[in-house]
């Protein structure tokens, strides 16, 4: 993941699970190798961390949605 990429929260622990939003910002390390990036989340009109483990990119998401249609 780098700036500038679209992801979406996909830990349903997380309160902005299924939220959409956009990498502003990289901020330090939550656990060894899972940076916190800074997220913003448009429906909420302002940026919040999450680390990288509760995140996946929308590109990914769409694909496995395609395949799934296609079955």
């Amino acid at each position: 993941m780098e700036l500038g990429d679209i992801v979406i929260v996909d830990h349903p622990r997380h309160p902005f699970y299924g939220r959409t939003g956009k990498i502003i910002g990289r901020r330090g390390e939550h656990a060894a190798g899972d940076p916190w990036f800074l997220i913003y989340v448009p429906t909420h009109m302002r940026s919040f961390l999450v680390p990288q483990s509760m995140l996946c990119l929308e590109k990914d998401v769409a694909v496995e949605v395609f395949s799934e249609r296609l079955q």
